[in-house]
């Protein structure tokens, strides 16, 4: 079944790349089915690697909610997705600079946290409200930056390389013609505009990555209900289609609901979520046949190859580093890495006493885990013993270039 809503785009059409003679030439596809190749060998073989980021254990992020990660020239920001926890780390050291709670109705206090990102030195945090306010590493509040007026109403800023801010949403509550993405200047005027959201009241989630990020000057997204993956860079529109047997579309969500149906959600295929960029990949879990799978595309040639993610792999060299990478739960990217969270007994169970099957890769995955948990060792031991195991660990995965 295809999906029906219109949209503004160009169509990625043939894209030609030389190879060798002007006659000779590779098309590259503007749809790709689902799954595509599943082979696990492949898969792992485009993990450059799996690193333990260096900051500094704290009840405030390790036993809490999902995190929101910005980096600036000197200093890592973190913002707790729940109790709105602010913390400030030292790049160099990872050591915990100052932290504050910013949930509240005071000055430089928000209630909901849309994004964050960086100018400089300085956090720049977005409110539900479309208020840009900005902190120093001392989390102390420096005033406002921008207030959006309402037409920006549901949007995520975004910070571009150049300077400039593409605003994007996954849907709308207003009309099926409103855009799914606005680039702006410096200053939010906007610029241009990029293809169309669905027209909902409702709002689903399947994983606490977002369905878009920024890397550099490109913007990667998915919209609601859809089955394909849009980009855009500079002026210049793409769109991929995933080709599904029995996709998941707003009419059918709609029935659901209006049928008070709403668990055969996975009876349907995409549900997209955990979009993440690094190397020459794009990454994304979806669901195919009622199971779930994490697929890799690559950006050149748009070949995929996929991994099923329902099931616990084999002890072996491969099968440990799918593992890993299958339980740290990707929450962002800034296009270079996949940034992930994951239990600290889970890597415990993948990493130790499997000294014969973990290669190079994981060899240093488990040497810097060591030094980490040496590192936070006052910490860890002031825990109880079922928080030593829920503690989460962050991780940083690059993908092969």
């Amino acid at each position: 079944m295809r999906n029906k809503l219109t949209f503004t785009a160009i169509a990625l059409a043939a894209l030609m790349t030389a190879c060798n003679s002007k006659n000779n030439s590779t098309v590259v596809p503007t749809s790709v089915e689902l799954p595509g190749t599943v082979d696990k060998e492949a898969f792992a073989a485009n993990i450059e690697s799996i690193s333990v980021m260096n900051l500094q254990m704290d009840d405030k992020w390790s036993l809490a909610g999902y995190q929101h990660l910005a980096f600036a020239d000197n200093y890592t920001y973190m913002v707790e997705n729940r109790g709105l926890e602010l913390l400030c780390f030292d790049n160099k050291t990872g050591e915990k600079i100052s932290g504050r709670t910013i949930k509240g109705n005071g000055p430089g206090e928000i209630n909901y946290l849309s994004s964050i990102f960086c100018i400089g030195d300085t956090l720049c945090v977005c409110d539900h409200k479309r208020v840009i306010g900005q902190y120093n590493q001392k989390c102390a509040f420096l005033g406002r930056k921008f207030e959006l007026d309402e037409s920006f109403m549901n949007y995520i800023i975004l910070r571009l390389s150049n300077g400039g801010y593409a605003l994007v949403t996954p849907f709308s509550f207003a009309s099926d013609t409103t855009p799914a993405l606005y680039l702006t200047d410096s200053q939010f005027n906007v610029k241009s505009k990029h293809f169309t959201v669905p027209q909902s009241n409702f709002f689903i989630s399947f994983g606490p990555a977002p369905d878009y990020y920024a890397n550099g000057d490109t913007v990667r997204f998915f919209v609601m209900y859809d089955n394909h993956l849009f980009t855009v860079y500079g002026e210049t529109e793409q769109s991929i289609e995933f080709v599904l047997p029995n996709p998941m579309t707003l009419k059918i969500v709609k029935e659901m609901i209006d049928n008070d149906n709403f668990f055969n959600l996975y009876e349907y295929d995409g549900n997209f979520n955990g979009l993440g960029e690094s190397g020459k990949f794009v990454t994304f879990i979806y669901s195919y046949d009622k199971s779930r799978y994490r697929l890799l595309l690559d950006k050149r040639t748009n070949n995929v190859v996929s991994i099923k993610i329902d099931e616990d792999f084999e002890e072996s060299a491969t099968g440990l580093l799918l593992n890993l990478f299958k339980k740290a739960e990707v929450f962002q990217t800034d296009g270079k890495y996949l940034y992930a969270k994951c239990k600290n007994s889970d890597i415990a169970n993948i990493l130790d006493g499997h000294d014969d099957l973990l290669d190079a890769r994981l060899q240093k995955t488990r040497a810097e885990y060591r030094a980490y948990l040496e590192q936070n060792a006052d910490y860890i031991k002031s825990l109880e013993p079922e928080e030593r195991d829920a503690a989460s660990i962050l991780l940083k995965i690059k993908l092969k270039d």
